[in-house]
């Protein structure tokens, strides 16, 4: 079984866009309202078609859910080659189409959303956009820096738009106007965790090679909420790993020190804890400047309920701590994420600033994987 149709699919010439559509005021779901969405328009008679390639991932319940919710995109297919699987996603889903390969894009250019393995996110990316699709893939886009920029190149060529998907970003924008609005003054310091109380995915103990465990699952989150506050210039990295598990290969602690030109530090610490599927993650982030710092519990699996009993608290200097507004669950930001991606979309290929965005990620952890190789050196970046 295959996600591809036999033969090699290319697109001859870019296929004309539809600019994003518009969402009704009335149909603008509770997790939108927070990204304040234009409502100027009418959502039109013709939805953005989503085809979901990997339908059985343990993240596609995700995407499927923030499609089917979102007011200006339909589920037109899953996609999964293993008919097991398949023959579950069709019991799940009756009314979606499930098929094994990916189908060519609807002619106004839908939106392919790729949650395959890791190791097969190069080739499935590049098949969707040679297919017609804009994509929306799975972290880590790759772990390559080089692949990475060819893969933007591609999309590029293609006339299409090609993003990561890194939803927990949407959790924390407001943190990081405020640190930007000067709250706690000039910025030292960003420390931040995620102890996984369920363990060591299953997912995961299969694969031998090191920074496929806890480091390329938990860090590459991590750091998409924190990197773009070291500043655009260079960095230098130290990471290091360590198993404590015998029954697996891959590493279950890691830990990752990144600093920027102007001094300011980013450490993150993450580690697999043994299963205790009774408690909640362990997951935050504290930012410590001249003037105060924030203390933020980020939601992991919890829902909106949890993040309004746990708001972010800014400790100043001088004055009293202060709660800060709720962030937004992990299921309010995989919708914001699908909306952010539809809105792009009409616009053409990522715009310089997204794209750098996510090679500076890219180029980061693939410092970290040498550095951890070597228990700790520098890596310039």
């Amino acid at each position: 079984m295959t996600f591809f149709p036999r033969g090699r699919a290319t697109v001859a010439a870019p296929m004309p866009m539809a600019p994003p559509p518009m969402m009704s005021a009335n149909m603008t779901s509770s997790a939108l309202r927070p990204a304040q969405p234009d409502t100027s328009g009418l959502l039109p008679t013709d939805r953005i078609r989503v085809c979901v390639v990997g339908g059985f991932s343990a993240v596609a319940p995700r995407h499927i859910e923030a499609t089917v919710a979102h007011p200006a995109t339909e589920l037109a297919a899953l996609v999964e080659p293993d008919e097991a699987k398949a023959e579950r996603l069709r019991q799940q889903h009756p009314a979606i189409p499930v098929t094994d390969h990916v189908p060519a894009a609807p002619h106004d250019a839908g939106l392919a959303i790729v949650s395959v393995p890791d190791s097969a996110h190069a080739e499935v990316v590049i098949r969707c956009l040679d297919l017609g699709w804009h994509v929306l893939c799975e972290k880590p886009l790759t772990d390559d820096a080089d692949v990475a920029a060819q893969l933007f190149d591609h999309a590029e060529r293609a006339g299409r738009y090609l993003a990561v998907a890194y939803q927990r970003r949407f959790m924390v924008d407001g943190l990081h106007q405020r640190i930007a609005d000067g709250a706690v003054g000039r910025l030292h310091c960003i420390n931040a965790r995620w102890l996984r109380r369920a363990g060591h995915p299953d997912s995961r103990r299969g694969l031998v090679r090191r920074g496929h465990g806890v480091r390329g699952d938990l860090i590459p989150h991590l750091l998409s909420q924190t990197l773009s506050l070291l500043g655009p210039g260079p960095l230098t990295v130290q990471a290091r790993d360590w198993q404590v598990g015998d029954s697996w290969s891959t590493e279950d602690v890691a830990r990752l020190t990144a600093r920027s030109g102007h001094q300011v530090e980013l450490q993150i610490d993450v580690a697999y804890d043994a299963p205790h599927l009774d408690k909640s993650d362990d997951c935050w982030l504290e930012f410590h400047g001249t003037g105060g710092s924030i203390h933020a519990e980020l939601p992991t699996h919890q829902d909106e309920q949890w993040a309004q009993a746990h708001p972010p608290m800014l400790y100043p200097r001088s004055g009293a701590p202060i709660a800060l507004p709720a962030l937004r669950s992990t299921a309010q930001c995989h919708l914001l994420q699908l909306d952010h991606v539809v809105r792009a979309m009409g616009r053409g290929p990522a715009p310089a600033e997204e794209r750098q965005r996510e090679l500076a990620l890219v180029r980061t952890m693939a410092a970290a994987q040498v550095s951890a190789l070597w228990q700790g050196p520098i890596i310039p970046v």
